[in-house]
């Protein structure tokens, strides 16, 4: 009875207003209570047969064709490359805080998967790595350089198209942070530092990279014409291109492609750059952090990972 007058209130508060904004309106706690008694009611209407036509129509649920047991391995593999180049492994929840995407622009809140409880399904392991950095920060981590990895199968709403594509996949992600207290671009080559040596470590003289200039600085060419000079001298043998400026949601001063050359062919294999988000998540405009990630399933489509299995 006390749940039903918890309920009756809640509906109550949305009433008199256009559907959704009355719903929107509502706090966490109480959103979270009503869905919950919705699906309470939806799943006491369910059969085994009902779950299993959903299990064969759905198409985020149904297996990848990949090998469970390389897949797996390629995930202990480049997290003890990671950990060999100073980063930190950390294993994430299958879950994350809902708007854990959305709020730094990253992907539209429409292509995240809802998990009920003020939750949504891990659509990108690098928020939910910064979100742990900016909790440590908030903890008293100070202003040394982080570095987390981790790897992960996420899922996307969107449709994807191509060989293997599936709305679930593995990705292997690096995010760093440090604190801007020398000047002259210093803590952001030293994330870039850190982060391009662990990707030469994978693919070696095979890897290459392009570098994009982003909004973001006040003084967005000479930032790139900076780091550029920078990865050519701490990593000569790495072929280093400028590409013209391209519109991005999130990316500061610089973005990067990272390429592979093999059997002839060079094909885009991982992507990262510098944004905001430590400076969002504890206000500190000082703060400075590098994302990177690899797609994994790629790799093991495309045999790339002999040098690592």
């Amino acid at each position: 009875m006390q749940k039903d007058r918890g309920l009756n209130k809640i509906i109550k508060k949305a009433e008199g207003k256009p559907l959704l904004e009355g719903l929107a309106e509502l706090s966490q706690s109480e959103w979270s209570s009503l869905q919950l008694a919705l699906d309470h009611l939806r799943a006491e209407r369910l059969t085994a047969p009902d779950v299993l036509r959903r299990y064969e129509q759905s198409r985020f649920v149904r297996p990848s064709p990949l090998n469970a047991l390389k897949f797996h391995r390629l995930e202990a593999a480049l997290l003890a490359l990671a950990e060999k180049q100073g980063f930190e492994s950390v294993l994430l929840s299958p879950v994350s805080p809902f708007g854990s995407c959305s709020v730094f622009g990253c992907v539209d809140q429409n292509n995240v998967v809802g998990a009920g409880r003020g939750l949504e399904v891990l659509a990108d392991p690098t928020n939910a790595l910064a979100l742990e950095l900016g909790a440590r920060i908030k903890g008293g981590a100070g202003s040394e350089e982080l570095h987390l990895c981790t790897t992960a199968r996420v899922v996307r709403g969107q449709n994807f198209s191509g060989k293997g594509m599936l709305p679930h996949f593995g990705i292997f992600c690096m995010v760093s942070r440090g604190r801007d207290s020398a000047g002259g671009y210093s803590c952001e080559k030293a994330l870039l530092r850190r982060q391009l040596r662990c990707c030469q470590a994978l693919y070696g003289t095979q890897m290459s990279l392009t570098l994009r200039r982003r909004a973001g600085y006040s003084d967005p060419d000479g930032f790139l014409e900076a780091m550029k000079a920078f990865v050519q001298e701490e990593l000569p043998e790495l072929p280093v291109q400028i590409e013209e400026q391209e519109e991005n949601a999130y990316y500061k001063g610089l973005n990067f492609k990272i390429y592979r050359t093999a059997h002839g062919e060079t094909f885009e294999v991982g992507d990262g750059g510098f944004v905001d988000w430590m400076e969002q998540l504890v206000g500190n405009r000082k703060e400075r952090c590098l994302i990177s990630g690899l797609g994994m399933d790629r790799m093991l489509l495309f045999d790339e990972v002999d040098t690592l299995l």
